[in-house]
């Protein structure tokens, strides 16, 4: 997620926020009802662990936003899609494009092409562990995370780095990535009243998850193909 989106929230849902526009389509992922719409790609991934307390609390705050949420405002995400991305690497919007992976055929399949990356990534070693915090809950969607500490900040961005340096891919935002787990996608934009009470909800159920969840710890990153948002296959 963009750390200028972020910063201007409230511009962002009511479809203020200039370069940021709110489309129905969400990013080209979904349609106007909400139905999926095709979006292949790979990405380094790390799992919410089923069964998990984690996993549960989770659940339960995207209960609470269904039900608070406007009307025909969002679409949710099933439960098992919930992940936190590490990496990304491509998709059918960087297709031509220089962030694509180098030397990579971008004709090929996503399979294909994930094969071709995990290559790449063969010898690296995954940090065992590093631990993150919530840092807010944003848009009535999305779980805002950062690094609990700054040695994790350290371990998390130079495991980026040596992600990119491997793969061959660089985005714009490299260096102010934000690490989020997504629930839901906005289709369209909010009114003024929905946004403040957005806002509001968001304050307020962030009080109650941080209380319970002080660390956030996700599963291993994995490389994974989709081929829309609803689910993560590991390669």
């Amino acid at each position: 997620m963009d750390k200028y989106i972020i910063e201007n929230e409230n511009k962002f849902l009511k479809g203020e926020l200039k370069g940021c526009p709110l489309t129905a389509d969400a990013e080209k992922k979904f349609d106007h009802k909400g139905k999926p719409l095709a979006f292949p790609g790979c990405s380094i991934i790390s799992k919410i662990p089923l069964k998990s307390d984690l996993f549960h609390e989770i659940k339960l705050l995207q209960l609470k936003y269904k039900d608070l949420s406007p009307e025909k405002a969002y679409t949710y995400l099933p439960e098992t899609s919930f992940h936190m991305t590490l990496f990304d690497c491509c998709n059918v919007n960087t297709v031509n494009t220089q962030y694509w992976p180098k030397n990579i055929d971008s004709q090929k399949n996503y399979n294909n092409i994930a094969y071709l990356l995990s290559k790449r990534i063969k010898k690296y070693i995954f940090p065992e562990k590093f631990d993150l915090k919530v840092k807010k809950l944003f848009g009535g969607y999305s779980i805002i995370l950062e690094a609990n500490t700054k040695n994790d900040e350290k371990i998390i961005r130079e495991c980026r780095n040596k992600l990119s340096e491997l793969l061959g891919i660089r985005f714009k935002n490299h260096d102010t990535y934000i690490f989020h787990i997504t629930l839901a996608y906005i289709l369209r934009k909010l009114k003024e009243n929905e946004m403040e009470n957005i806002i509001k909800t968001n304050s307020r159920l962030l009080e109650t998850f941080i209380q319970k969840f002080p660390i956030i710890r996700v599963e291993k990153p994995v490389l994974c193909t989709f081929e829309n948002m609803y689910e993560f296959k590991s390669t």
